[in-house]
Order: structure tokens, then C-alpha cells, then sequence
């Protein structure tokens, strides 16, 4: 898999959720879903085709080669896994958890994506076991626990993890 910065991986899964809808993505398709100039979208197709990753002419429809599609695929997969997580295990609401993800989703080893989906396939098979204490979390980051609220758990957290690193340092 090609290295690409985060504003080539979002190009790349622009160009996918297009080829899925009508096969093809055009240059004024990409610009619109990115909210970005056409010169700017020219500039990025123009290096993800030397990178072999896409099949681009000028004033032709875009469309991805299969290395690309694949790159592409894997990219929309840790979007979703991320999205989910911060969902279903978090309770963000959509909105603020597809910022989120957008975010993360460039920046997280690969070796987080895959634990996310370890742990979220472990909460579903635990049935109403996993559910239970999934909805106390989300319950408790609504509206705390045993009289203390949520920020002040972080606090707790906060201090004693500063607490921990001063000792380490020692």
C-alpha cells in the first residue's frame, strides 16, 4: 500500500464513492464533494495517477485502478470502524463522531483500527452481557455515577495519571 498524505487518502475515497455510484468520478464531482477548487482537484489527481492509483486525463472521467480501489476500500473500512466505535462504544453523537473520524482516521496506526473491531465483535458477542455494562458506560457519560459526575472521574483520572508519571520520572 502507497503512503499517501491525508488529502490524497480523502481524494482516493471521493473517487470510490463516486466509481460506486455511476462508475466514474469527474473532476467537478470531486471539487463539489470536497469543497475545494477544480485546480486543486486537478493537482491531486494528477499525483495519485503517477502513483498508479487512479487512471486520469485531463477532461476524461476518473476511475480507479485496482491497486487504488483497494487502497481506496481499506481507507473507507478504518473510516467506518472508527465511526462505529466512537458511536457505539463512545455514544458521540453522529455528527460530531463523523468529524472525529475524519480526523482520527489519517492519524491511527493500523493497529488500532484492528482492536476496535476485536473489541466491538467482542461487545456483540456477549449479548446482553456486553450490552449491559456498555449501556452503564454510556449512562455514566451522560450522568455520572455514585454522586460524582463524569468530569470529575476524568479529574480523578487526570491527577493520578500525572501522579504516576512524576513517580516514573523519579
Amino acid at each position: 500500500m502507497k503512503q499517501l498524505s491525508a488529502t490524497l487518502e480523502d481524494y482516493l475515497g471521493v473517487v470510490l464513492r463516486f466509481q460506486r455510484e455511476k462508475r466514474f468520478a469527474r473532476v467537478s464531482d470531486i471539487a463539489s464533494a470536497l469543497g475545494v477548487a477544480k485546480s486543486a482537484v486537478t493537482a491531486a489527481l494528477q499525483s495519485l495517477g503517477s502513483k498508479a492509483l487512479i487512471n486520469y486525463q485531463p477532461y476524461e472521467p476518473v476511475t480507479l485502478t485496482p491497486e487504488g480501489e483497494q487502497q481506496a476500500e481499506e481507507i473507507l473500512l478504518r473510516h467506518r470502524i472508527i465511526l462505529d466505535f466512537l458511536e457505539d462504544v463512545l455514544a458521540i453523537q453522529p455528527k460530531e463522531a463523523e468529524t472525529i473520524a475524519c480526523e482520527m482516521e489519517h492519524a491511527i496506526h493500523a493497529a488500532a483500527p484492528e482492536r476496535f473491531v476485536c473489541f466491538l465483535a467482542f461487545i456483540r458477542t456477549r449479548s446482553g452481557r456486553g450490552q449491559t455494562w456498555l449501556k452503564e458506560f454510556q449512562h455514566f457519560t451522560k450522568s455520572g455515577a455514585k454522586g460524582r459526575t463524569c468530569r470529575e472521574c476524568i479529574r480523578e483520572y487526570l491527577r493520578a495519571a500525572r501522579n504516576e508519571m512524576g513517580e516514573a520520572q523519579a
